[in-house]
């Protein structure tokens, strides 16, 4: 093997190396991006529970306090 297979070889192996790891880098994107997506629905969904809770304990609340004034 010469000096300029060597060459040629070892540029050839940094560039594979390095395509590789822009396809891993890639799909540890989407990956984490799946998952960012997952979090957001699962927060939105919380956040609606958490809404109508909110409702119901207030509504309960209003509902006591007129109960308490009928009776008055």
């Amino acid at each position: 093997m010469n000096v300029y297979s060597a060459i040629v070889a070892a540029i050839a192996i940094w560039a594979v190396a390095k395509i590789t790891q822009a396809w891993l880098a890639a799909r540890q994107d989407e990956r984490s991006g799946e998952a960012e997506r997952a979090r957001r629905a699962e927060v939105e969904q919380l956040e609606t529970r958490v809404r109508n809770l909110e409702r119901i304990v207030t509504d309960r609340r209003d509902s006591l306090e007129r109960s308490f004034k009928e009776i008055e």
